[in-house]
């Protein structure tokens, strides 16, 4: 096996194309997929190594997540080769879109293009130039974004084969560049219209029998408007064409952000998706948390934008399934997830390639199928509840799906989201008919739905943002335990890296991170302009953070570690600490207002006791390492009502609704779930959901909506019928 600078193993030859040869391999130092790409050189010629390093730095400069990252580059002192190592990525090249699937839905060819744009105009600000645009050089991602491929190789190409001085491939090289001109944005600018005329024809602007012919035909013919070979190509878009392939560069548009700007202006009808279903919708509302704070001008521009994806098609028939029956029609979809294979993976395009966010294609289900429907009904035996007749009001149901570690789920626009561990599910939130499942390979954590956007983090530590398909991911330092948190066109979450993080949503690009100095286990809450989050290990604490900058305003020191999300009310941060006890600090300085132990004897400090605070309507409510309910006022601390079953009991955090509280056993086997009056705390009902809630995750709760209580246990999901207590057996 070779081995290049004693570091990156090359474990597979994939292709060997004009600009040399590529090949999978591994980083042996961090131990990760990388692709490396070998370019042929001659030893004799030292300036041509200068020219390398040279553009190869500029461009490896350039940091938009539409431009695939250039990791290390080096020589090997055996034969001279000189190589780049570059991200891993799964995908294909639009050259192979093309070729295995026709041209794609008008809609796709603007998005894509939308997003290759936002990327061009990054690198032109920068002052790289790609001068070998094609679709070979533009990757569709998994996800479905688009990178563009061998920044900084052209020119060194160009430079050591002596026997051309043109460097690109003809079809799609602007006209100037035939008089032995390097070409400059504007150039870029021609190739890109080439590309874009391409998929909405399936052929280049041109066609010829040979190279003086291309080169004639791109000097001095007029091409055909995309419109006149396909019907449902907008007329604006013809235009926008048509102006990319001037033959001079005046008359062309100004710039990559003035192209990505008539692309996003265009109003295009979106064919229906196949697959996957949208884990989530477009239309929700998009209004940030009260008391954020004047809404900030947005952060992000040209340079970190990418295409709005497509809204999505009426939903086609689903059937409804246990999560461990067959979803699949193809036997080699039901096996485990695999690498993709070398037709799918970017290397015809002979790019690089970075490590595949963990989701794969959702798997759908038709109403042929023979699986099993979530019953629904009055409930009985286990599901009985206890005190009370059956009422009206909606009926509940199961969703089956065994579960490593269940956490709360999730709602939005009438789709309920929660995860086994591995998949997202999206079912009827009414019904608990499965809508979609999208499959990972990496453990799955909490979940957030904010402005049409689902937001988790995985056991590797990536966090994950999707809207349908993957819209962008971002590697933290280590796994991210807690839910993220979303206000003003922000994301922020904590890491076991023992930093804070905060995203722009709508690009994934860091605004800012700040190191705690120790581990994050919790989940932030955002108010008042301001981040609070707790911090275990050597330095912990409750700390509050500037939302827009990361500045640290206060950190609250005692009680031990924090593990648990805060609650913000009244101008106080309420939160539990290990040593058993609740806070109540001023929001503004970190001063202590008053605290409440809630251990019982001499039990040993938990770090899955007490629970998450929950404020409501002045009280505070809370599970404590005694093994109770609390609700206190939230000025003074006084308790106002304890419930206590006398006996094991681990209280979830707490959800208060409709002057109810419900709340979960987490140590019960059963997975009891209570409802309480919130003002005196008299148990409405009870009913045992069939399985363990899970003492280790303190974390999960009841969430209540359309008059029913859904709750995740260790075999999926049950919703409880929230005035009865009615669950299906």
């Amino acid at each position: 096996m070779r081995v290049l600078a004693g570091r990156y193993e090359l474990t597979a030859f994939v292709g060997r194309g004009g600009m040399g040869e590529v090949w999978a391999g591994r980083d042996r130092v961090i131990d990760r997929h990388v692709a490396v790409k070998l370019l042929p050189h001659n030893q004799g010629d030292p300036s041509g190594a200068e020219l390398f390093f040279r553009e190869a730095r500029t461009a490896g400069g350039l940091n938009h997540r539409g431009v695939v990252t250039v990791h290390d580059m080096g020589q090997d002192p055996a034969d001279g080769t000189l190589f780049l190592v570059m991200e891993y990525i799964e995908g294909r090249d639009l050259a192979a879109v093309l070729r295995q699937d026709g041209t794609p839905p008008v809609a796709d060819a603007v998005g894509w293009a939308a997003q290759g744009a936002a990327a061009l105009a990054a690198a032109h600000a920068a002052g790289i130039v790609h001068r070998d645009l094609k679709p070979a050089n533009l990757m569709l991602t998994t996800g479905g974004e688009i990178k563009i491929l061998d920044f900084g190789i052209a020119r060194y190409m160009a430079a050591s084969d002596k026997s051309s001085k043109v460097m690109g491939t003809l079809a799609y090289m602007a006209p100037e560049r035939f008089d032995e001109q390097s070409g400059d944005a504007r150039s870029d600018l021609y190739a890109f219209g080439c590309v874009l005329h391409e998929l909405l024809t399936g052929s280049t602007p041109f066609e010829a029998t040979g190279p003086v012919a291309m080169m004639t035909a791109h000097l001095n013919k007029a091409p055909a408007a995309p419109g006149t070979l396909r019907a449902d190509v907008p007329a604006a878009l013809d235009a926008l064409i048509l102006s990319l392939l001037a033959k001079s560069p005046q008359d062309r548009p100004a710039s990559a952000s003035e192209v990505h700007d008539a692309l996003r202006a265009l109003h295009v009808p979106a064919a229906a998706p196949v697959t996957p279903l949208p884990l989530d919708v477009a239309d929700l509302p998009a209004e940030p948390p009260a008391g954020f704070g004047p809404s900030p001008d947005p952060l992000h521009s040209l340079a970190t934008e990418t295409a709005a994806a497509p809204p999505p098609g009426p939903p086609r028939p689903i059937a409804t399934a246990k999560a461990e029956d067959p979803v699949a029609t193809k036997e080699e979809d039901s096996k485990p997830p695999q690498h993709p294979s070398r037709r799918q993976a970017l290397w015809l395009g002979l790019g690089a390639a970075a490590v595949v966010a963990a989701g794969t294609t959702a798997a759908l289900l038709s109403r042929d199928g023979n699986h099993g429907t979530p019953s629904a009904g009055p409930g009985s035996n286990t599901g009985a509840p206890s005190g009370g007749k059956p009422s009206p009001g909606p009926r509940g149901w199961r969703f089956e799906a065994k579960t490593v570690l269940p956490t709360p789920p999730v709602l939005s626009s009438g789709t309920l989201r929660f995860t086994d561990g591995y998949t997202i599910y999206g079912l009827d939130a009414l019904t608990g008919t499965e809508q979609a499942q999208v499959k990972f390979t990496r453990e799955v954590g909490e979940l957030t739905v904010a402005d049409g956007m689902l937001y988790f983090g995985d056991s590797d530590g990536t966090l994950h943002a999707r809207s349908g398909s993957e819209r962008w991911t971002f590697a933290a330092g280590d796994y991210i335990p807690g839910r993220p948190a979303v206000a003003r066109e922000r994301v922020f979450f904590g890491s076991k890296d023992g930093k804070v993080y905060c995203l722009d949503t709508n690009s994934g690009r860091e605004v800012w991170n700040f190191p705690t100095g120790d581990k994050v286990f919790c989940a932030p809450t955002v108010a008042e302009g301001t981040v609070y989050i707790g911090v275990a290990g050597t330095e912990p604490g409750l700390y509050a953070l500037d939302a827009v900058n990361g500045a640290r305003r206060w950190a609250f020191r005692e009680g031990g570690q924090y593990f648990k999300t805060a609650a913000v009310a009244d101008g106080l941060v309420f939160a539990t600490a290990n040593d058993d006890s609740l806070y109540a600090v001023d929001a503004a300085t970190g001063t202590k207002k008053w605290s409440v132990s809630l251990k019982r004897g001499a039990d040993t400090d938990s770090w899955f006791r007490p629970s998450p605070p929950v404020v409501a309507s002045g009280t505070v409510f809370v599970g404590g390492g005694d093994k109770s309910l609390h609700a206190l006022d939230a000025k003074t601390g006084t308790k106002k009502w304890t419930y206590d079953i006398n006996g094991p009991f681990i209280p979830s955090t707490p959800t208060v609704a409709d002057g109810r509280v419900y709340v979960a056993d987490l140590e019960d086997m059963y997975g009891t779930v209570y409802a309480l009056d919130a003002t005196d705390g008299f148990q409405k009902w009870t009913v045992r959901t069939g399985a363990k809630v899970h003492a280790q995750n303190r974390w999960n709760a009841p969430l209540v909506a359309n008059g029913l209580v859904y709750v995740t246990n260790e075999n999926g999901v049950v919703a409880i019928n929230a005035t009865s207590g009615d669950l299906p057996a």
